[in-house]
């Protein structure tokens, strides 16, 4: 301090510049919050008005020893495998659930609907299988969308493949497709 100045207004200066500085700081803090929040608020994928699916995941059966009289490979929608009959399941590939996405706005219904049944057939050759009792992880095959982000609500999708005797379904790769059906209420 210089000489000949008063103290105590030395002090109320310092007291001024200390709280002009905390004032512009909190101005600053206070901008960013309410900034931040409109932008944190704001989802970059706003949630579809229209019902939008996509599959992530394949329905597989794995790989297994049809046996000499055949039976059923049966999946979860949580992939959970069970054989019955003769059929045993080998450790080479497991089974997975088919898994579907479905995008939709929030608090909405959407029901879904299986086939009675799919039919896999060996590439190269006639021989097939059935597939039936097609099942989804959603109570009653419905579900009510969510309100998270990303507005993805998946759903999981089991069903029973009928393999018959080794002649009739000799070891290869069996390929088909099945049809499910979403519908938003």
């Amino acid at each position: 301090m210089p000489f000949g100045e008063n103290p105590a207004s030395h002090q109320n200066f310092c007291l001024q510049a200390i709280f002009i500085r905390f004032y512009k700081a909190f101005i600053l803090v206070v901008a960013f919050l309410i900034f931040s929040e409109n932008s944190l608020g704001q989802s970059p994928f706003p949630p579809p008005n229209q019902l939008q699916v996509f599959a992530a995941q394949e329905l597989s059966f794995g790989s297994f020893y049809t046996g000499a009289s055949g039976g059923e490979v049966i999946v979860s929608p949580e992939g959970n495998c069970m054989t019955n009959g003769s059929v045993m399941e080998l450790a080479l590939s497991p089974a997975t659930p088919a898994v579907f996405d479905v995008r939709l706005i929030p608090g909405r219904i959407v029901h879904v609907s299986f086939p009675a049944s799919a039919m896999l057939t060996r590439v190269g050759s006639s021989e097939s299988m059935v597939i039936s009792g097609f099942t989804s992880d959603k109570q009653g095959n419905y579900f009510v969308t969510t309100s998270a982000h990303p507005f993805i609500n998946p759903v999981k999708v089991g069903a029973t493949l009928h393999v018959g005797s080794e002649a009739a379904n000799p070891s290869g790769d069996y390929v088909g497709s099945f049809s499910v059906t979403f519908i938003q209420e």
